[in-house]
């Protein structure tokens, strides 16, 4: 219902083919004629043409890795 209510909303000079096919989509997920997956691929699909979400790389595994004290030991939350 969040997805139906984000379209709705959406500016009507700004929606086109791909936002319709996103309503219908979620639309007919909503009222179990179309699976939530195939509603939240066209959704999403919609969003990330017009800018509202973006894929974000993984962070690289030096900014995730263990911490690290002064002497190159992991903290203690890390062991």
């Amino acid at each position: 219902m969040d997805a139906i209510e984000f379209l709705e909303e959406w500016p009507l000079e700004r929606r086109g083919l791909l936002h319709a096919a996103a309503s219908d989509t979620c639309y007919s997920a909503y009222d179990g004629r179309k699976s939530v997956d195939a509603a939240h691929k066209t959704f999403t699909t919609w969003a990330r043409r017009v800018g509202v979400i973006e894929d974000v790389p993984a962070a690289p595994p030096w900014m995730t890795g263990p911490k690290i004290d002064g002497a190159g030991h992991p903290t203690e939350i890390d062991r």
